[in-house]
């Protein structure tokens, strides 16, 4: 592999725009307020809570005393992937040399921190310096919406709610507080539903989208039995396991149809097993289940044949399932390579994967998945080297396979920008991007 080659391609990828499809920024603040702060993503206490064990137990409520008790264990994680992106956030975004990074060094640093990130264009610097143009949120159907700046942030619905857990009187009481109305009927729930699509495609939707647990199946289940499910819930019955999952099917349907109606994307991310972990960190207890299939989604890809189904997934295996269903379904995309996934060996594999097979107009190369906007930068980056990686060696390949034509520089550029930017833009409808 000719690294050089790998390097120039990196650097003319790396000056391209950012389009993040998918975050949890918050964007009424958009930015961490310290280091300590950033040292709360759960990647940093879940990856110290396993490394150095102390029972899941850390001062989040105190971002100094953070930072204190984390600095001690990051030379365990130096090897990972999650500590290279704060380095990355120290060095350029800081302007503090990695070798400051020692524990006793820990008050300094944190000071620093404040400092820097209390400036009042540091949002600012934050997005030019990174050359973002535009962040995707994740956001509750309750959420306050109002006064985002639509040009940068687009909001993009949270269905967990709405499909797992209505059964739940309280949330049916915070749905009905929504509503206007108490949920009694099958009615109020439709009703409910498209009341929450209208505010978010008034405030510039981006999509709907569903983390999904393991084994989540998709099925046509008729308003009938719908009604008879929202009767046992009003009248303070359990569901069992077979009316749950027919709740959550019909629950799913009506997202969908909701999609077909405003023409919203429905980004599915499938596969999550939530709490396994007892002693973990908050967000830093699921893993995922390799016995998950795609085939559970079968019914809503062929139904909603006209909505567009952005897909992540987690395992290896459900990575080939995904890349086969974008294959030969229309409306399936990848998107992304999510959580776990989310490092170097798994997205240099996924990317080959999706290269060889998937039609190059429908790939979504990267997201980030960062809940501040500090992250978006450093992950982006990873992605882009693995991705410049992988479309040098298709070039050199072209040298010599007997089956390829010649694949050069302007090639690999241009499908950088397609799984960068064109695709992003066109397969989630965004509007209003100048680059």
């Amino acid at each position: 592999m000719n690294q050089a080659l790998v390097r120039e391609l990196f650097d003319l990828i790396d000056v391209m725009p950012i389009v993040d499809v998918h975050t949890h920024v918050n964007w009424k603040t958009g930015t961490a307020a310290n280091i300590g702060e950033l040292l709360s993503y759960h990647y940093y206490t879940e990856l110290t809570n396993s490394a150095d064990f102390q029972g899941g137990e850390f001062p989040f409520d105190d971002p100094k005393e953070l930072t204190r008790v984390i600095m001690p264990k990051l030379d365990l994680i130096r090897n990972t992937v999650q500590y290279d992106w704060l380095m990355t956030i120290s060095e350029e975004l800081l302007n503090l040399d990695r070798a400051a990074w020692y524990p006793e060094n820990w008050d300094m640093i944190y000071d620093h921190s404040v400092d820097v990130m209390s400036a009042p264009d540091w949002r600012e610097e934050v997005i030019a310096q990174s050359n973002i143009v535009r962040v995707f949120l994740t956001n509750q159907y309750d959420d306050d919406l109002e006064g985002m700046d639509q040009t940068f942030y687009t909001p993009c619905l949270r269905t967990e709610p709405l499909i797992l857990w209505v059964p739940d009187p309280k949330e049916r009481k915070k749905l009905g507080d929504f509503l206007g109305r108490p949920i009694q009927k099958i009615e109020d729930f439709t009703a409910a539903v498209d009341k929450i699509f209208a505010k978010f495609v008034a405030h510039g939707m981006g999509y709907a989208a569903m983390s999904i647990p393991a084994d989540f199946r998709t099925d046509h289940v008729s308003d009938e039995d719908a009604a008879n499910l929202m009767e046992k819930m009003i009248a303070g019955n359990s569901l069992d396991v077979t009316d749950l999952r027919a709740w959550q099917a019909f629950a799913m349907n009506c997202l969908a149809d909701a999609c077909r109606k405003y023409g919203k994307p429905f980004h599915l991310m499938i596969g999550v097993d939530r709490n396994v972990y007892a002693q973990g960190v908050p967000s830093g207890t699921d893993l995922f289940n390799s016995v998950n299939s795609m085939r559970g989604y079968d019914y809503l890809f062929n139904t909603y044949w006209d909505v567009r189904f952005p897909t992540a997934v987690l395992s290896d295996t459900t990575g080939l399932e995904l890349t086969a269903a974008a294959w030969i379904r229309h409306n399936v995309y990848p998107s992304g390579h999510w959580w776990y996934s989310n490092q170097p060996t798994d997205i240099a594999r996924e990317i080959r994967r999706r290269l060889d097979v998937v039609p190059r107009n429908k790939s979504i190369g990267y997201f980030s998945d960062a809940y501040y906007l500090e992250f978006i930068m450093p992950k982006f980056r990873m992605y882009k080297f693995e991705l410049a990686h992988a479309l040098v060696e298709r070039m050199e390949r072209s040298l010599v396979h007997p089956n390829m034509a010649l694949f050069t520089m302007d090639d690999a550029l241009e499908v950088a920008e397609e799984l960068l930017l064109d695709n992003p833009i066109t397969v989630l409808g965004i509007e209003g991007i100048e680059f």
